[in-house]
Order: structure tokens, then C-alpha cells, then sequence
């Protein structure tokens, strides 16, 4: 039957299929005078310490031979012209991939914004590339680039299946860069989220993106997807999304993108053999780190605690932390069982409110029972509780906030203390031991 969809989709396999071009090594093709070929890099997943899928990449050569970036070869198509090129390269890939025999794992195939959606042309060819050969569609990750703008707003929660009644999965590559922000999770309901490279370096240069790479990933984990980074390139950076918690990495630690599948994840395995017994090295390194810190900080905190105690006041109470060697505090307050804070906070000699935050002045009526540390205090009077970092209200700042529930004066009172982040309780967590 001329009309039927399944002889038009066997038609247009046949189509990207004959533009492929046997070489001794594999297969590839030709796009307005330019060489195209595939290279794979192998995705780990941390907690089964394996090789878990590879994603296929575009490797472009003009026509004197000159590699030319995937990205600006595009960039010269509009329309159909870009489609048609993200068709030709999935094919591509997928046939090296499926000739390289690789008996399990996932395969990532880079596609156009709009090719996730069940009616677009690229998610055709890559059924009809699969049924063709003969492989499993849930072993196809379609791997959504960012583009500038959006990506067609509105047409694509309607046509996303929950993640039980799919074929394929689908990633969001490049999360954290560019155009790329949350409202793109809530339309692909993606199975995974790819961190962009640039938020995987920063993650290892500081305190603060420390903190912050480990709630993006609580974050992701709770609206129902994996989280894969990519760009790992160093031991400290692998160890620091192992802290945070992320689920697959992939990167030049690992492995380089190559045309052969088995070469390219060689190192693969033995890396992640070994990462775990880094990560416990790491762990008792920053440990350490922790107890000498968190130390210091109870020791200042319980000066303070008996201050109080003992009948004195909060300006006396905070005057002993504040003289504490070592404690570092910026500013000490107090509330009652509920939360509620009735004094005014007492900052260190020197330090002011930012003229920014002159709205949150005088701070007495605040309500702190929400934090972390205020509830922890509560559960266990006596003993101290250190959160962070979290961002203060106070200062404007990250700081980490100690806090000790005290009985005094007929009633429960919660003590407590922000400290800057060099002086809290995970200082330095991104640094390697050796």
C-alpha cells in the first residue's frame, strides 16, 4: 500500500542507509564536501562502577582535510538542511555502534531540539534504523541539545510519555550552560540531565560550588531523573560528584572519544574499579578536616551555652564566642522554642549589615524554625548542630550556622552562631590527599 507508514518509514531507512560509505574501519559519509565519521566515549555509572553506555560524537573534516567542529557545520543550516544532517549522523552512528558488536549498554545519539518528539522526523529515522537492525529501542538514549531561544515552547509536554510507556530515554545535554535552564526539565521529563562541563570544573574550585553542584543534583534526583557529568578530566573533580552524589560520569579520565567502541573505553574499567577506594581516601581526608573544624566550633558554642546558663545575656554569651581562638563567628542570635527571635542579633566588632539587606533591619520577630540547624538543635539539647553552607539572611553571604537548644530562664532556647565558609566545618572538601 503506497500510503502505509510502515513501508514510507522502511523507504526513508533505505534512504540514510545508502548514503553511508564502507570503510576498512567502519562506515562513514559525506555532507557538502565534508568527511563525517563517528567516535564513542564510554558513560560510567559510579554505583555499579562499570561502563554503562557510550555516546556517539560527529567528527566533521573539511574538504582539505581540516577537522571542523560539529557545532559550525550546523550553524550553516537552517530548516530541513539541519534536520536532514541530524538524521544522516544518527544513522551513522548507529551503524558503526551495532557494526562494533557491543552486546549491552546504552548508545547516546545527539539530536535537534525538536527530534524528541514522537511525530519528528529524527525520531522516525532512529525507529527505523532500529527496527531495521535489529536493535532495542530502549538501548537508544536521544540526547537533546541546548539551543538558543528555547526549544519550541509548549509542544512537548503533551508528547512525553512518563518514563514507563517509552522507547527510547531521553537526556538533556548541557545543563547549567548557556540557554539551558529547568523549564526544559519540566517539558522533556527527561530520564537523564547532563551537568555541562563548565559546571563540573567549577564544582572543584571552591567551597561554595561544592555546595552548590550537591543541591542541583538533590534537585534533579527529585524531579525523577539520573544525573550524568560530563567533562570529567581530573581525580579531584571525580571526587567531588561522588560527594554530590551524581549518578554517571563520563570524560577524558575515563577515556577519549574514539572510532573504536572497545578501545575507547579500554581504561574504563579498571578506573572504575579504583574510584571507590580513591573516594575513601578522599572521604577520611576531609573528615579529618571535618573534626578539627567542627571542634572548634562546639567548643565556642558551648562558652557561649554556659554564659547563658549561668544567667548571663546574649550580648555576654556572644562576647565569649566571639573571643574564642579559632571560632571565626560573624554574628550570634538566639530563639525560642518556636523559632522566634526576640533580640536583636549581635555581629562581631567590625562587621556591619550590608546596606543591600537594610529591609531584613532590626531583625528581632524573625522566625527561624525552618532551618535545618534550628530543628536539629531542638532534637538533641545540649549538643551542637552545624549546618551549611546556606546562604544568610544576615549578611548576605554563605556562612555555616551552629546552633545548641539550652534550657534557661523557665524556657528552651536555641543558641546560635554563623561562621564564614573557610572557617565551617568542610573546609577545603575538594582537595585530594598525595
Amino acid at each position: 500500500m503506497p500510503n502505509d507508514p510502515s513501508n514510507a518509514q522502511a523507504t526513508a531507512t533505505a534512504s540514510l542507509l545508502a548514503q553511508l560509505q564502507p570503510h576498512a574501519d567502519g562506515w562513514g559519509a559525506h555532507w557538502h564536501g565534508c568527511a563525517l565519521a563517528s567516535a564513542f566515549q564510554p558513560v560510567l555509572s559510579i554505583t555499579h562502577q562499570r561502563v554503562v553506555g557510550y555516546e556517539a560524537l560527529l567528527r566533521v573534516a573539511d574538504q582539505s582535510g581540516q577537522a571542523l567542529a560539529p557545532e559550525d557545520l550546523f550553524a550553516t543550516m537552517r530548516g530541513a538542511e539541519a534536520q536532514q544532517l541530524d538524521e544522516l549522523a544518527c544513522a551513522l552512528h548507529l551503524a558503526n555502534f551495532i557494526r562494533q558488536g557491543v552486546g549491552s549498554g546504552w548508545i547516546f545519539l545527539n539530536t535537534l531540539p525538536r527530534s524528541v518528539r514522537a511525530a519528528d522526523p529524527a525520531h522516525a529515522a532512529i525507529d527505523g534504523l532500529c527496527r531495521h537492525f535489529g536493535f532495542p529501542h530502549e538501548r537508544v538514549v536521544i540526547e537533546v541539545l541546548e539551543q538558543r531561544g528555547g526549544d519550541e515552547p509548549g509542544s512537548f509536554v503533551e508528547e512525553r510519555p512518563p518514563a514507563g510507556g517509552r522507547d527510547f530515554l531521553v537526556a538533556i545535554d548541557d545543563f547549567g550552560a548557556g540557554f539551558s535552564n529547568f523549564d526544559r526539565v519540566w517539558r522533556y521529563r527527561p530520564d537523564i540531565v547532563k551537568l555541562d562541563r563548565s559546571l563540573v570544573t567549577r564544582a572543584a574550585s571552591g567551597e561554595s560550588h561544592v555546595a552548590f553542584i550537591s543541591e542541583l543534583v538533590s534537585i534533579l534526583h527529585h524531579a525523577g531523573t539520573m544525573v550524568l557529568a560530563e567533562g570529567v578530566e581530573t581525580e579531584s573533580q571525580l571526587m567531588v560528584l561522588m560527594q554530590a552524589d551524581v549518578d554517571l560520569v563520563q570524560g577524558f579520565w575515563f577515556g577519549e572519544p574514539q572510532a573504536s567502541v572497545r578501545q575507547a573505553g579500554a581504561a574504563a574499567p579498571a578506573l572504575a574499579q579504583s574510584m571507590w577506594r580513591r573516594f575513601a581516601d578522599y572521604q577520611r581526608s576531609t573528615e579529618i578536616i571535618e573534626q578539627v573544624n567542627f571542634g572548634a566550633l562546639s567548643h565556642a558554642m558551648l562558652r557561649g551555652a554556659r554564659v547563658l546558663t549561668g544567667g548571663g545575656t546574649l550580648k555576654a554569651a556572644a562576647e565569649a564566642i566571639f573571643g574564642d581562638n579559632g571560632s571565626h563567628a560573624q554574628r550570634v542570635f538566639s530563639a525560642d522554642e518556636h523559632g522566634e527571635q526576640h533580640e536583636p542579633s549581635i555581629a562581631m566588632p567590625g562587621v556591619g549589615p550590608p546596606a543591600r539587606l537594610a529591609p531584613f533591619y532590626p531583625d528581632t520577630d524573625s522566625n527561624w524554625s525552618r532551618r535545618e540547624y534550628f530543628r536539629r538543635a531542638l532534637a538533641a539539647p545540649g549538643r551542637v548542630a552545624v549546618m551549611g553552607p546556606h546562604y544568610s539572611l544576615n549578611d548576605g553571604e554563605l556562612c555555616y550556622t551552629a546552633a545548641i537548644a539550652l534550657d534557661y530562664g523557665g524556657a528552651t532556647h536555641v543558641l546560635c552562631a554563623d561562621f564564614p565558609p573557610e572557617h565551617g566545618p568542610r573546609e577545603r572538601p575538594w582537595r585530594v590527599p598525595g
